[in-house]
Parts: structure tokens; C-alpha cells; sequence
């Protein structure tokens, strides 16, 4: 794979915005002022494909964007009272001045009237979260601080060490044992994109006294940021901002620094495993690329019914954060690498994270399971959250699990949480271990040349205990429930996508959806009973279902 590829694919990208809607934006702009870093990312990545000769037809427009961006940048939050993303817009900025310069697309007049501009920036009056002295833990938006001036620092258009420093330091508090940094509540989605941030800030040069600390809270992250990708290329399930097209940007760019990081330290080894997972997270986002209409988040309805999105993560912000992390991926990039297979492609392996992101990730040949033992339950669920297979479509069994009042827009109510769980009759109903107050406990791992297999006890709220074993091997993934008295496991069938319907059979012992060519089929030496109940997560609508038993439940799924 060659670094051209994100540049390729950050065209894609931006063809998603029309002319139509480009007018329409910068208009609301001239109107209300910046309000959010929506629209400089929108500039910044036309002026890099510009450079890049790609969408050379908005040149002139483009031009009035960069002036407006720049000009409004140093006063926009002292000017409007309010957070208007500086922290995110500044490098995204800078990033295109110097592409521009280095393609001599405008006189040096006019680069340098921008250069001017980005240079009255005042970190303490420009950006919203500020690192106080002596640093306390804040959120992630102190790295994007952080790397913006950074950036400006490289192109000689600002010097703020010390505010660097600082912020770097604020954000050295929040890794855990394994490297992964901790936003609140443990989005799977921040951890990616704030360890990007801060590879970038040291990709261009910080070398302030925090340096070493945050290689080493980097380094240590490795492994798990290879261990924790999906089959599919896909970053994991887990909290606010997923199963966006940026997600796997973020990841491949993350990818890319590892790969430049241990390429340098003569580890061509490890470098080509990096190298190779970001080629696998650039192919997922390639298939919804290729579409004829493209999606900022990973289903089929229209870009503004915003639809699986949270408030603040709509079409014009969130489309083209692909589009800038895919630059971040393209400027560290070094074609010199050569692949080497990375762990989603080449072994066999049981994962687990740390307490606070409570996951575990097991993968077999071209299965993958995700588990989520203790959910954020504003987005997800507890237990198996994802059954993901290489080569057939992400969601036809299942990517994310279903929250009753998720914190992103659905067009259904949830009756409940939901997930591929195990359930326990327990007087007149069920207890479900999709349930907040279940407690999960790994009790067996195996990872075999033939199989890789877990389990976990899980005690519900009323104290009864059902057992839930997952294996993965050539026959794909068995699920089994054990327990005293009547026992089930509950699964979903894929339904309806935004666009289109699945097609959906079910008999006693099996079910089979079929869904662009593929299939998913279940099937259970007990008695599948479907619960008149339909689930809607960010990919679209599931039918509820449940695979029953006397003491002992198994339920199979394959997918070609």
C-alpha cells in the first residue's frame, strides 16, 4: 500500500460535500461567524487536494474559505463567548498553509497574509481547555491544543513551548497500565483519537521535558492497539462517536506513526504488522467509500436525519474528521515499510483490556468476538456486543450492542438493553446479563491451534448465576449458556439498514439472514422462540430473538 492511497481517499471523501452545500456553509459562516471546526477542516482539506491537484475547480473559492478561516480564528472565541473548536481548527490549518506553499499554488503575497494571521494566535485567548499550572488531569481537548501549536511551532509561525508542555503534561495522568489513554467514561473511539493527537504533536518535534513519559505511555500501547482490531479492520465497539467512517482514519493514521516509530528503531518486524493493520482499517472505510452516495456514519439513511449520531456529531462536522485524519495518516506514512500480517490477519489470540475499558476480544482465523463486561449504558450494552466475520458485511450479525435510551438519534424506542447474552428463568420472568448490575467474571480462557474458547460466570441482580461460553474455530462461533432451571441466549437478525430490508427466515432450530450477498445463519440444539420486540443501534433495525434450553442452551452462527 502506498501513501497516495489517503490521498485518494480523502478525495472520495470530500466529494461527499456538494457545491450546493459548500455555498451554503461558507454563507452560514459569513453570517454567525465560526461556531464550530467543521468548516476550517472543510477548508483546510480542499487547499490540501488542491495541492495535491485534486479538486482544483474550487480554487478560487477555496482561497475565500482559507481568508475567512484565518482572519476568524485568533478572536473567534473571545469574539462568540463559546466554544468554537480552535483547538481542533489550527493544525488542520496550518497543515494546508504548508501543502500550498510546497505545491506554489498562490503568490507568496498571499501565504504570507496568511501566515500573518495564524501568527496573532494567542494560545491562553484562542483555545477552550487550558492545562492550569501546576497541570491537573483535563479532558482530550488539551492534546488537540497541544498539537495545533505544535504545528505552528514546525511552520515557524509561533513558539508556545511552555503552553505545549503544559498541556502535554495534563493529559499524561489519564493512560492506564496498557498505554490507553482514558477519556471520561472510556469511549473506545477517544482513546484512538487523543493517542493520535499526541503522536502527532511528537511526529512534529515536541521535545519538551514530558517527551520521554509520553513515548514510553505510546510505546506501551503497541501491542494492544494491534491486538484490539477486528477482523474487518475495525477499531472496538464502545461509547460516544463510533461506528463513524473517521474511527478507522484515526486508527490507520495511529497505525502509520507506529509503523514510521518502529521502522526507525530497526523493528521492521513490528513496523510491517503496523503498516499492514492500517492497509485492513483503510479497506473497511473503502467499502463505504465506493458507494455511489456516501455516509459519514455507517448505515444507509440520509446524512441529516442524523440518524446514529450523537447532537454535536453531524454530516458537515463528522464527514470530513475522515478526511483530516486520513491526511494525519498520509503525512507519516513511509512508503519504505513493507507489510508484515498483522494479528488481525495472522494469529489467534484472547484480548483484554484493563479494568477501566472492561473489554474482552478474542479472534480465530476470520472470526472476531467483542465482549463488554461492565457497558456505558447512555450507548451500550453488557456481553457480546460484536460477532464479526472477514469479508461479509460488519453488521449482519452484529457490530454494536443496543442501549434503551442510546445518547444518538434512533427512529424506533429500545424496550431494553440488548446484546448476545445469556439469560436465567428466575420466577416470572428472566434475568439478563445485558442488565448494568450484572457482574462479569472470566473464568476460562483457551487459545488452541483448533479453537480459541471463554468464559465468563455472570451473577444478575437477584444473585443467580448463569454460565456464558464463547468458541471460535472453523465452524464458526458457538455460544453456550449454562445454569440451574430454564436458560437462553439471546441473538438479533439484522432487519433493515436505512435503505433496505434483509431477508429473514426462521424455523424452530435455525435462522438465516441474508443480507448484499451474504449470510448469517444460526442455528440451536434448543428452541428458538422470536420475541415480537425490534432493537435499533447505529447500523439500523435487529429483531430480538432467543435460543432456549433446560439448564444448558448452545446457539451456532456462521456467516459466508
Amino acid at each position: 500500500m502506498k501513501k497516495g492511497i489517503y490521498i485518494d481517499l480523502m478525495e472520495r471523501v470530500m466529494s461527499a460535500y456538494t457545491d450546493e452545500r459548500i455555498t451554503k456553509y461558507t454563507e452560514n459562516v459569513i453570517k454567525n461567524g465560526l461556531e464550530e471546526h467543521g468548516y476550517p477542516r472543510l477548508t483546510a482539506n480542499l487547499g490540501i487536494l488542491i495541492a495535491h491537484g485534486r479538486k482544483t475547480k474550487y480554487k478560487d473559492e477555496f482561497r475565500k474559505m482559507m481568508d475567512l478561516c484565518c482572519r476568524e480564528i485568533p478572536t473567534a472565541l473571545g469574539r462568540n463567548g463559546c466554544r468554537v473548536g480552535n483547538d481542533f481548527s489550527v493544525k488542520e490549518l496550518v497543515f494546508c498553509l504548508l501543502e500550498i506553499e510546497k505545491a506554489g499554488i498562490f503568490d507568496k503575497s498571499v501565504t504570507d497574509g496568511w501566515r500573518n494571521e495564524l501568527a496573532k494566535i494567542n494560545p491562553y485567548e484562542t483555545y477552550s481547555v487550558i492545562a492550569s499550572v501546576p497541570p491537573e488531569r483535563i479532558n482530550n481537548w488539551a492534546a488537540f491544543g497541544a498539537v495545533s501549536e505544535q504545528v505552528r511551532k514546525y511552520a515557524g509561525i509561533g513558539d508556545e513551548s511552555s503552553f505545549i508542555e503544559n498541556q502535554i503534561k495534563s493529559q499524561l495522568f489519564s493512560f492506564d497500565e496498557n498505554g490507553m489513554y482514558r477519556d471520561p467514561n472510556e469511549p473506545m473511539v477517544y482513546d484512538t483519537v487523543t493517542r493520535l493527537q499526541l503522536a502527532l504533536t511528537l511526529y512534529f518535534g515536541f521535545d519538551g521535558e514530558s517527551k520521554e513519559k509520553l513515548e514510553k505511555e505510546l510505546l506501551k500501547s503497541a501491542d494492544m492497539t494491534l491486538n484490539m482490531q477486528s477482523v474487518t479492520g475495525e477499531i472496538p465497539f464502545g461509547g460516544r462517536s463510533a461506528q463513524f467512517l473517521h474511527n478507522e482514519a484515526h486508527f490507520a493514521a495511529l497505525c502509520e506513526f507506529y509503523a514510521d516509530l518502529f521502522g526507525k528503531c530497526g523493528d521492521l518486524n513490528k513496523a510491517g504488522q503496523f503498516k499492514s493493520a492500517a492497509r485492513i482499517a483503510l479497506e473497511s472505510i473503502t467499502y463505504w467509500l465506493k458507494m455511489k452516495k456516501i455516509y459519514h456514519v455507517k448505515n444507509y439513511y440520509d446524512n441529516d436525519s442524523m440518524y446514529g449520531c450523537e447532537e454535536y456529531s453531524y454530516f458537515d462536522k463528522y464527514m470530513v474528521t475522515a478526511s483530516s485524519m486520513l491526511y494525519a495518516g498520509y503525512i507519516m506514512a513511509d512508503d519504505n515499510v513493507d507489510e508484515v500480517d498483522c494479528p488481525a490477519i495472522s494469529e489467534n489470540a484472547i484480548c483484554e483490556t484493563s479494568e477501566y475499558f472492561h473489554k474482552v476480544m478474542c479472534r480465530y482465523k476470520d472470526y472476531f468476538v467483542e465482549f463488554e463486561t461492565m457497558a456505558d449504558h447512555h450507548y451500550d450494552a453488557s456481553g457480546i456486543g460484536r460477532i464479526h466475520k472477514r469479508g461479509v458485511p460488519s453488521a449482519i450479525c452484529l457490530s454494536v450492542p443496543f442501549s434503551e435510551h442510546p445518547n444518538y438519534e434512533i427512529d424506533i424506542e429500545n424496550p431494553s438493553h440488548f446484546s448476545v447474552c445469556t439469560g436465567i428463568k428466575t420466577g416470572d420472568g428472566y434475568a439478563y446479563t445485558f442488565d448494568a448490575s450484572t457482574k462479569y467474571k472470566l473464568v476460562e480462557k483457551m487459545v488452541k491451534d483448533e479453537c480459541v474458547q471463554v468464559k465468563f460466570e455472570c451473577e444478575t441482580c437477584d444473585g443467580a448465576k448463569v454460565f456464558q461460553t464463547c468458541i471460535l474455530s472453523d465452524d464458526g462461533v458457538e455460544v453456550r449458556a449454562s445454569g440451574n432451571g430454564d436458560v437462553r441466549i439471546l441473538f438479533v437478525l439484522f432487519d433493515y439498514d436505512g435503505e433496505q430490508e434483509t431477508k429473514i427466515s426462521v424455523s424452530e432450530k435455525s435462522a438465516i439472514v441474508s443480507y448484499k450477498g451474504s449470510r448469517c445463519v444460526y442455528s440451536t440444539n434448543g428452541v428458538i422462540t422470536d420475541m415480537n420486540r425490534m432493537y435499533a443501534n447505529r447500523n439500523g433495525h435487529y429483531r430480538a430473538m432467543a435460543a432456549n434450553g433446560k439448564d444448558s442452551v448452545s446457539l451456532k452462527i456462521e456467516m459466508f
